[in-house]
């Protein structure tokens, strides 16, 4: 299971509590394929660093979520961690869904707080 806390974003910070909810790996799992696609490289990393550090945040254009697994006991090697998507990854998705053209991505590099 995992934690998610969303926040608004004011002027690149996080604000007030959107809302807060739990949801299982795998529902997780689908909710970003949907959101970023499915062959999106930056869903793979959420989810990598999500289950070898315990948490990650990530920003869209409107909300940050705060990802949390409720259990640190269920963190993994990232070579176990990919793997685990990847099986994921292609159990859903579906025979006859085209490819993806490609979605224009909005990327922020930040200089990591000292």
């Amino acid at each position: 299971m995992v934690r998610i806390i969303a926040r608004e974003i004011e002027d690149g910070v996080a604000g007030a509590l959107q809302a807060e909810e739990q949801l299982s790996l795998a529902k997780l799992i689908s909710r970003y394929l949907i959101h970023l696609g499915f062959e999106s490289a930056f869903t793979s990393g959420i989810i990598v660093q999500l289950l070898t550090k315990g948490k990650v945040r990530v920003d869209f254009s409107k909300v940050a979520e705060r990802l949390e697994l409720l259990r640190s006991d269920n963190r993994m090697t990232a070579t176990q961690a990919m793997a685990l998507f990847e099986k994921y990854a292609t159990s859903v998705r579906s025979k006859d869904e085209p490819p993806d053209k490609g979605k224009t991505v909005h990327i922020v590099v930040q200089k990591p707080r000292g």
